[in-house]
Order: C-alpha cells, then sequence, then structure tokens
C-alpha cells in the first residue's frame, strides 16, 4: 500500500500543472543544496588542508581527525544523498520517470528497459493511458508502479545512458562512484599516503568541492527562476 505522503508527491511530479510540479522539485533540488553544504570537510576544508599539511603531530587537532574519520563516512552519505536528489529531480524536469515500474504483464518492455538501468520517459509510461491512481477498498494506488514507490537505484543515474541526459562533469561522475562504493562497504578509508598523495587528496578533494557545490547550486538557481515564473 502506497502512503499518501509518497502518492502525492509521485502526482505533483509526473503532473501537467506548472506550479504543483515546479514546487515539488524546488523542494528536491534545494534540499540537495542544503545538503551539500552541510558536508564536513567542504565546510572546514581550508582548515583541514593545512592540517593534513603540517609535519607536526600536535597539528592533527580536531577538523583533520573529524574529516579524516569520524565525519567520514557521513560526508559520504550526505554527497551521496544530494546528488540522489538532485539527479532525479533533474530527470524529472527533463521527462524521465524515476519511479520503479511495476513488473507486470502490462508494461513488461517498459519494466525490462528501466530494470537493464535505462531512462523511461514519462511520456511513454503514460501513452496507453495506464498510470492512474485509484482508490478501492480505502487503499490508494498508482497503478503501473511498485507498490513500495521505490524510485530508481542511484548508481543506474550514474551509467551512461542517464548521464546521457544529465550530462554531469566526467569526473566527478567517476568520484561519485568510488564514494557510492565506499558508502556501500561502510569502512572506514584513509585516502592518502606520504607527502605527494596527500597533495592529490587535497586536489581530489577540492575539485569534489568546488564542482558539487556549483553544479547543485546552478540547478537551484534555476529552478528558482522556474518557480518565481509559475507564480
Amino acid at each position: 500500500m502506497n502512503t499518501s505522503d509518497e502518492l502525492n508527491v509521485a502526482h505533483k511530479l509526473y503532473s501537467n500543472q506548472d506550479y504543483p510540479k515546479t514546487r515539488s522539485l524546488w523542494n528536491l533540488i534545494t534540499n540537495a543544496y542544503r545538503i551539500i553544504k552541510s558536508v564536513y570537510i567542504f565546510t572546514h576544508f581550508d582548515e583541514y588542508c593545512r592540517q593534513l599539511r603540517s609535519d607536526k603531530q600536535e597539528d592533527k587537532q580536531e577538523i583533520y581527525w573529524n574529516a579524516s574519520y569520524y565525519e567520514k563516512l557521513i560526508d559520504y552519505i550526505k554527497i551521496i544523498t544530494a546528488f540522489e536528489t538532485l539527479n532525479k529531480a533533474v530527470l524529472v524536469k527533463k521527462g524521465i520517470l524515476i519511479h520503479k515500474i511495476e513488473h507486470s504483464k502490462l508494461n513488461k518492455e517498459l519494466y525490462k528497459q528501466q530494470s537493464a538501468g535505462k531512462p523511461v520517459k514519462i511520456s511513454d509510461f503514460y501513452l496507453d493511458g495506464y498510470p492512474e491512481i485509484t482508490v478501492r477498498r480505502n487503499i490508494t494506488e498508482f497503478n503501473g508502479l511498485a507498490k513500495s514507490m521505490a524510485t530508481i537505484n542511484f548508481s543506474h543515474t550514474l551509467n551512461e545512458e542517464y548521464q546521457s541526459v544529465l550530462n554531469l562533469d566526467k569526473k566527478l561522475v567517476y568520484y561519485l562512484k568510488e564514494i557510492n562504493l565506499k558508502r556501500n562497504r561502510l569502512h572506514l578509508y584513509t585516502d592518502f599516503h606520504g607527502a605527494f598523495s596527500v597533495e592529490h587528496h587535497i586536489e581530489k578533494w577540492r575539485f569534489i568541492k568546488e564542482t558539487s557545490i556549483s553544479v547543485i547550486k546552478k540547478e537551484k538557481d534555476k529552478i528558482n527562476e522556474e518557480l518565481k515564473d509559475c507564480i
């Protein structure tokens, strides 16, 4: 059984009404921006780099230890959550279905297409008029979508097919795949060994920080203007 909140969000996202759809997308994208701005290593980056570069053990203070260990997994989760939210919002904006399709005879081909990690257009999903919100015996369903109202896997949004729609920086996509893998393993990692690797580590995370914030802010600014146009 689908909850009323889940159905309400799905209905707005796939609605032809400009304001409800744009407002829902605005909620998603602004939330992604808030999350990415809260990543610990991003908010303390300059001081983290200073402590990391120091040869003195006494210079390795709270920010170094937090960014390197205690906040690291949380940062991974925040980065992936921010981009999962952003990617799915942008996919909807570009006419791609983000909810998983129900496995049935009525939509077998679309189900296979989506399960293989290939985008399904919202317009294709609606072609036969199958997806309707129905209420029977006090149970509300969004016909054609999985009963759980689950959305597509984040990892799929990073593959070539979905990236042909999203067009994220390829280097950023590479790092997002790496972070997602580490997050899924739930291990603690150290990404640096020795002075030379420290600089590589810093440049890597500087790129992730600057590119992530820039990409999400750009989408936030766009959806802000689109929402204003709807009012």
